[in-house]
């Protein structure tokens, strides 16, 4: 059965809302064409996908959307999982950034189609439901975009959100008198919310999800195989970076403006007791490598791009700035330590269990909002540490440092952890199955 039975008085307010933002929207589609995006995905953006995708072979069709790189690993495992029970499915795959593209192309080999999302602006997301017909879109995390949920019921498919996650400020915007009516609204698209954890289930009932449609099946993020790099690969990495084999390595991953300097400060002051500690230090966009490579030398240090690490033994003043798409997830590998950005400043933390599928101690920020759960697991667990300020971050660092049977105790129960959690990616394709038979 057809057609969206949604409050059309909210529809119209949503769509007067985003006309009246849509110049953000065609700002931001000229900023990335200017940034390198091929000037090809102003098509994506504005729903003229292939008019073959429509007639493609493969049922059910199903759209499955993830935002970024940290959506598209949560995804990936989903995606695997629900071509292992609907082999003969027809799948696509939409995603936001240029990144987040090119890790799902990485990553999700089973997909048969990929796109970037449609701005959420009629007639777009119609023009794109109409020239892709699925029988069921996916949404991962908190990506409700109304007018895509609403062309999708239009044409009769489910709506599923996937990995479930209410941050504090979606929370806290939802429980305003305005928040709450537009929140309702959303909701009322979605046919059943697959949710990461209790506290994201119990915020989503608060926002007025029916409770028969909510279920609590475990963090898709976690729900991976801890990653074993063989010996010789890490060897080999090693010897590319220009690292001995007493060298350890402290890695900063997703770092954002204001984090940088702090942690070349906390690497000096390492460095004063640890002659042998070396630091790579990766920004969360890469359009900011060379104002990192300023405030390196600034500090008195010296920046060595990854892309042009030959094998020359990497020295103490030396720091490492990765410049390459898709490396940090195998870098942590080589991490004796590991901090994740995004946390010393506000901007809700990254991806906290990379370096943990690496055994690897993580270190992040009090600004977790968007990994909270996962920021209290692992702090429960003792194999992520919580520091507020450079000097927490030295004195925490430096324990770590110091002691080897510490760290391969953490290694050990990182890999318990994960053990724990894993199945959440089946338990996710038996629901979506499931609801496809309804």
């Amino acid at each position: 059965m057809s057609g969206c039975f949604c409050r059309r008085d909210m529809w119209f307010f949503y769509n007067e809302v985003m006309w009246l933002i849509s110049p953000v929207f065609f700002a931001y589609g000229l900023r990335r064409v200017l940034d390198g995006t091929k000037a090809s995905a102003f098509r994506d953006w504005t729903g003229r996908y292939p008019e073959g995708w429509a007639k493609s072979k493969g049922k059910p069709r199903i759209w499955v959307h993830a935002v970024s790189v940290g959506e598209v690993i949560a995804a990936s495992s989903v995606v695997e999982a629900i071509k292992q029970k609907l082999p003969n499915s027809w799948l696509l795959v939409t995603t936001v950034t240029e990144t987040g593209m090119r890790t799902a192309k990485q990553r999700i080999r089973n997909a048969d189609s990929f796109a970037f999302l449609p701005f959420d602006i009629t007639p777009f997301p119609k023009w794109a439901m109409r020239r892709t017909r699925p029988d069921l879109l996916v949404l991962t995390e908190t990506e409700l975009w109304g007018n895509l949920m609403h062309e999708a019921r239009s044409i009769g498919a489910k709506v599923v959100l996937v990995n479930g996650r209410i941050s504090d400020a979606t929370f806290s915007r939802s429980q305003t008198p305005l928040g709450r009516l537009v929140y309702q609204w959303l909701l009322s698209h979605l046919d059943i919310c697959l949710m990461r954890s209790e506290l994201d289930a119990g915020r989503i009932l608060k926002m007025g999800m029916p409770p028969g449609q909510v279920k609590v099946v475990g963090d898709v993020k976690l729900d991976q195989p801890q990653v074993k790099l063989s010996e010789s690969v890490k060897d080999s990495l090693r010897s590319e970076l220009g690292l001995f084999s007493d060298h350890l390595l402290f890695v900063a991953g997703s770092t954002h403006e204001g984090e940088e300097e702090t942690i070349l400060r906390v690497y000096k002051r390492l460095n004063n007791f640890i002659p042998n500690l070396r630091l790579l230090l990766a920004p969360r966009h890469l359009e900011r490598v060379e104002s990192v490579i300023l405030t390196v030398r600034s500090l008195g240090l010296t920046p060595v791009r990854r892309s042009m690490c030959v094998g020359k033994p990497l020295r103490q003043n030396e720091v490492i700035v990765l410049d390459t798409i898709g490396e940090l997830a195998k870098l942590y590998a080589l991490a004796t330590i590991a901090f994740v950005g995004g946390s010393l400043i506000q901007r809700g933390g990254h991806n906290i269990m990379e370096p943990v599928l690496h055994g690897v101690p993580v270190l992040f920020g009090p600004h977790v909002d968007n990994f909270r759960p996962h920021a209290e697991l692992l702090l429960r667990e003792k194999v992520g540490f919580k520091v507020k300020d450079e000097n927490e971050l030295v004195e925490i660092a430096q324990r770590l440092l110091a002691s080897e049977p510490l760290r391969r105790t953490i290694a050990w129960q990182a890999e318990q952890l994960l053990a724990q959690h894993r199945g959440a990616a089946e338990r996710v394709a038996d629901a979506i199955v499931n609801l496809l038979k309804h």
